[in-house]
This record gives structure tokens, C-alpha cells and sequence, in this order.
């Protein structure tokens, strides 16, 4: 006689504490009990506590172990998902009743492409005179991981320099952001020789790693022009593709925000490119329907003038 079918028990979700989804979101951030542990100031043992107790609150496991690596299970997704939902309404809750009480007050979490470090530091600072009570959890990322945060939801607002049509997103230019061709000033067309496309990909094209922002954009120009630069090398960040032009190893396309000092004091050069210089803005970028803590709404219209 086959055994009977035994019913899963009841799930009362109401038993789950607030540290206990805090432990979880930590441990799925940093994909790591032990860095866990040592951000939230606890033993090791007392994380895996935690998540133990979560887990039979659920009812099920969230996460398999595989070797060493963590990986959630779909209930742990599910969890993730809400737990994140959750802390958000309450940090939005938080700011809500500072609000009433009038002060500016909690945390703002943006994420930024890196090359708008030049200008994002004084935005930040003159919003924090402001708003001295105010917070800033800030990650300086390029555009692939941007688009990542976007889609996991991780910030409240991010800054970036291109957004993508095909996702549902809510965004608002605030700056402009033009790409020009730089090279050193001893560059045979230092003198303002107007060049071609073509001719300027007879030089080496000095490059971000794939996944940026400035990279992308001048990749799709190119694309879009037919030229291709057959000579590249691929720098780990934008200064040190300055610091690569100064030297000689090429040229390249950058913000002409970020080179404003090095064309002004003559250690680089624009080059007169036809076609150039790419003009596009940065956007202030999150998901459509998000609802905007009173921080990050205040720093949206800091940000826009609105």
C-alpha cells in the first residue's frame, strides 16, 4: 500500500524577524557568511543561526551549496525579492516620519558610470550642505553593471550615459556629456587639421574594457560610420587612458569634462575630427514605477533643477 501524500505544514511568514531578513540580504549581497558576519558584526555562527531559523520559518531552503558557492534556491530568490521590497518601504517609511518631523534625513544609494566621477562629487556636496542629515551609500561602476543594478533594483537612483530603449525605465537628461577625440600635443594634427573618421583609426585607439559606457558609444558611432580601429589597447580606467595619451601610446575618445584640466594646461589636445564631438547627456535613470524615497526624490530634482 503506497504511503499517503503527507501536507506540507502551514507557512505563518509572520514569524519572520526583521534581522533575520536583514542576515539574509547580507548573506545573498555578499554571497558570503563570513563577510556577512563581519559587516553585521556577528560570529559566523551566529549568521548561520539566523538563516537556519529563517529557513524553518519558510519551510523551505534558500540556499544550495555547491563546493563553496552559495546559489539561492527560487524560494530564496522569492525571499530576496521581498526582503528587498521591504527594507526599502521601511527606509522610505523612515525619511517619511523625519519628513513630518522637518528634517531631510536617511540614506540615498546611487550608483554612477565612472566617468561621471568629475562631476558627481560637487552635485553630492552641495546637495549634503543642503541636507546635512542626508547619508550617501555611492558605487562608482560601468555601464554594464549599471544596467545590472538597474535590474536588480540595488540604488535609488543611477547616473549613466546612455540608456537602453528596450528596457522599462524612467529617465531624465540633466547635463551634457560631449566625447571628443584627445591626443597629445605633439599629434601631427595637434594644429586643428580637420580629419576624418578613417583617418584617425590609422592611430592606436586607446580603450575602457568592454562594458563601458564611453566605450559603447564610440563603438556604435564606429559601427554606424563602417570604420573600424584594427589597433587597440585596452586601459583599466579612464585616467589611465589620459595618462596613456600623455605619454604617446595613442589616442582616444573621452568626456570632454574629464579632460577639461589636461586641455586647458596643454597636456592634451582635442583633434579636429569630423564627425566629432559625439554630443550625448547624462541621464538620471530608474526602473518606471518605482516609488522614489523623499531623498532620492529630493536629490532627483537637485540633480534636474525641476
Amino acid at each position: 500500500m503506497a504511503n499517503p501524500v503527507q501536507p506540507h505544514r502551514p507557512i505563518y511568514l509572520n514569524r519572520l524577524t526583521l534581522r533575520q531578513i536583514q542576515v539574509f540580504l547580507t548573506v545573498t549581497r555578499l554571497n558570503s557568511y563570513s563577510r556577512a558576519a563581519e559587516e553585521l558584526a556577528l560570529t559566523q555562527p551566529a549568521v548561520s543561526a539566523q538563516i537556519r531559523q529563517l529557513e524553518d520559518v519558510v519551510g523551505e531552503p534558500v540556499f544550495d551549496y555547491l563546493g563553496k558557492q552559495l546559489y539561492l534556491t527560487p524560494v530564496g530568490q522569492a525571499l530576496q525579492r521581498t526582503g528587498r521590497d521591504l527594507m526599502q518601504r521601511l527606509i522610505a517609511l523612515e525619511m517619511e516620519i523625519a519628513g513630518l518631523r522637518g528634517v531631510m534625513q536617511g540614506t540615498l544609494t546611487l550608483a554612477i558610470e565612472s566617468s561621471a566621477q568629475h562631476f558627481m562629487p560637487g552635485e553630492l556636496a552641495a546637495f549634503c550642505a543642503e541636507h546635512p542629515a542626508v547619508n550617501i551609500a555611492l558605487e562608482v561602476v560601468n555601464h554594464s553593471a549599471a544596467l545590472h543594478r538597474l535590474r536588480e533594483n540595488f540604488d535609488d537612483l543611477v547616473v549613466m550615459g546612455q540608456v537602453p530603449a528596450d528596457r522599462a525605465l524612467t529617465f531624465i537628461p540633466f547635463r551634457d556629456n560631449e566625447l571628443i577625440a584627445v591626443a597629445p600635443p605633439s599629434h601631427r594634427f595637434a594644429d586643428g587639421t580637420e580629419i576624418t573618421l578613417l583617418q584617425l583609426a590609422e592611430e592606436v585607439l586607446l580603450v575602457r574594457e568592454v562594458g563601458s559606457g564611453t566605450r559603447k558609444a564610440f563603438d556604435t558611432y564606429c559601427l554606424q560610420q563602417s570604420v573600424v580601429f584594427p589597433r587597440r589597447q585596452q586601459l583599466g580606467s579612464l585616467e589611465a587612458i589620459k595618462h596613456g595619451v600623455h605619454a604617446g601610446l595613442g589616442v582616444a575618445v573621452l568626456p570632454r569634462e574629464m579632460c577639461a584640466r589636461e586641455l586647458q594646461e596643454s597636456e592634451l589636445c582635442a583633434l579636429n575630427v569630423r564627425g566629432l564631438p559625439l554630443r550625448r547627456s547624462w541621464c538620471v535613470v530608474y526602473p518606471r514605477g518605482k516609488n522614489l524615497t523623499p531623498v532620492a526624490s529630493a536629490f532627483l530634482k537637485h540633480l534636474t533643477g525641476t
